[in-house]
C-alpha cells in the first residue's frame, strides 16, 4: 500500500515505461509509482512548472515515490497517426505546446510523440515530462524526429513557418543540420 486507501493490486494498470509504472485510479486520477526518486522529483517539478498550460495533468497529490495527477484517456500520439490524419488542429496544439514549455522555461521544451496522448475529443496531452528539465537545444528534435517516422513533418514545418515564423525563424538555425543527420 503506497497510502491510505491506494491498493495498487486492485487498480488498472495503465502502462509502463523507464520511470515508472501508471495505474488509473478513476476517471479522473491516476497513480504513478516511480523507480527512482530522482525522476519523481524531475517529473513533479515539470507539472508543477505547467500547471497552468492546458496540456499538462493536474497534480493531486504526491509522496515519497509516487504522483496522484489528472488521468489522460487517449492513445499516444504516435500510435494515433498510423491509422488517423495528421490535422492543422494538431499541428497548432504541438506547436503551442513546444511553445508554451519554451515560455515557461523549460530547459527541453521537446518531447517523444509516445508521450503525447490525444484524447476522444482530440485534446493533447503531455506526459512523462520527466526529461524536459535537461538541457537541450530550443528546437524539439525528438517532436520533430517522431513526425519524420510518420510523414509529416513537411506538413508540420509548412504549418509553423505560416502560422507562427518568430518560431520558425527560432528553430530554423537548426533544421539543416538536423535534417541532413536524419537522411544519412
Amino acid at each position: 500500500m503506497l497510502m491510505e486507501g491506494v491498493k495498487i493490486e486492485q487498480l488498472e494498470f495503465v502502462g509502463a515505461g523507464k520511470h515508472g509504472e501508471v495505474y488509473k485510479i478513476d476517471d479522473r486520477r491516476c497513480i504513478k509509482i516511480y523507480k527512482e526518486r530522482h525522476y519523481l522529483r524531475l517529473e513533479l517539478a515539470a507539472l508543477q512548472r505547467g500547471e497552468d498550460a492546458p496540456f499538462f495533468p493536474r497534480v493531486y497529490d504526491w509522496g515519497r515515490d509516487y504522483i496522484i495527477r489528472q488521468y489522460a484517456p487517449g492513445v499516444p500520439l504516435n500510435r494515433y497517426l498510423r491509422g488517423n490524419p495528421f490535422t492543422l488542429d494538431i499541428a497548432r496544439q504541438l506547436v503551442e505546446m513546444v511553445e508554451t514549455m519554451h515560455r515557461l522555461g523549460f530547459r527541453r521544451a521537446d518531447t517523444r510523440l509516445s508521450h503525447v496522448i490525444i484524447d476522444p475529443k482530440g485534446k493533447l496531452w503531455l506526459i512523462d515530462p520527466v526529461n524536459t528539465m535537461r538541457k537541450s537545444p530550443s528546437f524539439p528534435r525528438k517532436l520533430l524526429k517522431g513526425l519524420m517516422r510518420r510523414g509529416v513533418d513537411g506538413e508540420f514545418l509548412e504549418y509553423v513557418e505560416a502560422h507562427y515564423p518568430q518560431t520558425y525563424a527560432r528553430w530554423e538555425k537548426y533544421l539543416d543540420r538536423f535534417l541532413e543527420t536524419q537522411t544519412r
